[in-house]
């Protein structure tokens, strides 16, 4: 799915004038120190090409007049129920500046405002004492947005208790989060797209009888949450606190025109829990239920879980399913999509790394599969990812301890599950079982260093099996064009290891013939399942969008291994 620009209905304009503070110091350093003998070395001082000298590493010109930023913003459902921006939604935004490897806050929580009531809208400046978010270089810049906005941040966390009167919407927390953004030369009002997604978990409970009981004007409890927590406006993390589980939650009273049916949402924070009460009426009316969550006993953030309980008989029964949810919106379960995992190293998807995140992101925005997110660290021993088509594990630094996770990828692995492995996870084929100690990748080389360096020629795939799926109907080898920034890093091995696994060598590195740098493991009947391994360092995604050069090869290609996955799997 192709993120397109929303066009601007509304902006607001700054022109300040102002010199940087570092030219300024700068060239008054210059001027004492220098002798001038005629008018034309003062001129000179003061020439671009001068600028160019005085400014440090990685730092980018100043503009003569600060250029105001337009902000976007599309989301396909908000809230509590299915509804749309409204007019006046406030959002607070901040603003770091990227000067070489450094970043520094420039804008804190600004606040904004939706000019529009609908799905899409764009938001101005409210006009506060803050100054309006611009660009005053050419420095790169990476926005962050929350909603609803909150004046008073102290250590950017906000404390909420969902065990409140107050409408829903004043805590369903949205959050969104830009890569690295450039300053385009000449532009006149740079336009943000800003992805929000929900990062609170939702329930809604759907109450039906099914014969006379009356359960009219009752108070429904709900019991087994922990409800007091905080939302960290840095992060996007949203976290229940502490461990003080409510269970006399009213959630509401049972008031139906028909006497039959009702249905009530309610905001929660994303917990663990192993079972839920659900109760009618008080102790008297003996309506209670107890019901156990499914699959990993967790509430995720941006999902949302429907109980569905019946009256019937003067007795109550009920059972909770996961309404999956993508990126944007409350999805209300998709039938008809592949049930797939990513796993990553970030705790949850609203703080991923900018480099996994554009990979997350366009594979949820396919709005071709089924997506569930796994942190490397999630804990617990009863995961269980035998439902999944197929995994693709995707980041970098180390994550080869001996953990939940990792056990819980390798007898997947073990009973036939399909791994799409990438960047560091390289590492772990050993701890997944899928090769020995003496056949881990033997072939490293390049940066270990997290600095992004432009690679300065257009980097791709030298393919050894070119009639293999994962190559199907790419429009080039090309992944990636010169200016890319990149931490370039192989991961592979010598193509002598091929006769020692039994692999089959996909990509070779295009400077050496004796390398694998994208290998198969070939599915075992009745056993281990297919493995697709990327060491390649152009199979990289910082920065890439649908408007990136070259982007189209490399979402097709990462399409195609995914489909191909699926394709080995067991469970199809």
């Amino acid at each position: 799915m192709e993120n397109k620009r929303i066009p601007i209905l509304k902006r607001t304009n700054i022109m300040k004038t102002k010199l940087s503070t570092l030219i300024s110091s700068k060239l008054a350093f210059r001027l004492l120190t220098l002798t001038f003998t005629t008018l034309t070395l003062t001129f000179t001082a003061c020439s671009n090409d001068d600028e160019d000298d005085i400014l440090g590493q990685g730092e980018g010109k100043q503009l003569a007049q600060p250029v105001a930023v337009d902000f976007s913003a599309g989301i396909t459902t908000r809230v509590t129920t299915n509804s749309e921006w409204e007019i006046g939604d406030l959002v607070g935004i901040s603003a770091s500046e990227i000067v070489g490897t450094t970043s520094t806050p420039k804008y804190t929580n600004v606040q904004y405002k939706a000019d529009i009531t609908g799905e899409s809208t764009t938001f101005s400046w409210a006009g506060t004492e803050q100054d309006e978010i611009a660009y005053t270089s050419e420095n790169k810049m990476v926005f962050t947005a929350y909603y609803p906005y909150t004046a008073t941040i102290e250590n950017s966390i906000i404390e909420a208790s969902t065990n409140t009167e107050a409408p829903q919407k004043n805590i369903d927390f949205l959050f969104a989060k830009t890569g690295e953004i450039n300053y385009i030369e000449g532009s006149e009002s740079p336009q943000i797209n800003l992805e929000f997604q929900h990062r609170m978990a939702r329930i809604r409970v759907k109450i039906k009888v099914t014969d006379n009981t009356d359960i009219n004007g009752k108070n429904i409890i709900l019991g087994g949450l922990i409800h007091e927590g905080t939302f960290d406006t840095n992060s996007g993390i949203a976290r229940a606190n502490g461990s003080n589980v409510v269970n006399d939650w009213s959630i509401g009273t049972f008031n139906s025109t028909n006497g039959t049916e009702m249905e009530i949402i309610r905001i929660i924070y994303p917990q663990n829990a192993e079972s839920l009460d659900l109760r009618i009426g008080d102790e008297n009316d003996n309506l209670k239920t107890s019901f156990t969550l499914p699959d990993n006993k967790k509430f995720e953030p941006n999902n949302s879980y429907t109980i569905n309980a019946e009256v019937k008989d003067a007795t109550i029964h009920a059972t909770i399913t996961i309404d999956n949810n993508t990126i944007k919106g409350w999805n209300e379960n998709e039938p008809g999509k592949t049930k797939i995992a990513f796993i990553s190293n970030a705790e949850d998807t609203g703080s991923f790394d900018a480099e996994a995140g554009a990979a997350y992101n366009w594979l949820v925005n396919t709005d071709k599969y089924d997506v569930e997110y796994f942190p490397m660290n999630y804990n617990s021993i009863a995961i269980d990812l035998s439902s999944y088509k197929m995994i693709w594990a995707h980041f970098d630094y180390s994550n080869t301890d001996d953990n939940d996770m990792n056990k819980a990828l390798k007898a997947y692995y073990a009973n036939g599950g399909n791994l799409l492995v990438s960047r560091e996870a390289m590492h772990n084929l050993v701890i997944w079982n899928i090769v020995t100690v003496d056949n881990k990748i033997d072939w490293i080389w390049g940066n270990n260093e997290d600095i992004r360096k432009i690679v300065g020629f257009d980097e791709g795939l030298t393919i050894t099996e070119t009639t293999h799926d994962i190559f199907k109907d790419l429009e080039g080898t090309i992944l990636h064009n010169s200016d890319f920034l990149a931490i370039r890093k192989m991961r592979g091995w010598e193509k002598t290891w091929e006769n020692t696994t039994g692999i089959q060598r996909l990509t070779r590195d295009s400077g050496n013939e004796n390398s694998t740098t994208i290998a198969e493991f070939k599915k075992e009947e009745n056993g281990h399942g297919c493995v697709i391994a990327i060491g390649d360092p152009s199979f990289e995604w910082y920065g890439v969008t649908s408007d990136t050069p070259y982007s189209t090869n490399l979402y097709k290609l990462t399409e195609n291994t995914i489909d191909y996955l699926i394709s080995q799997s067991n469970n199809k």
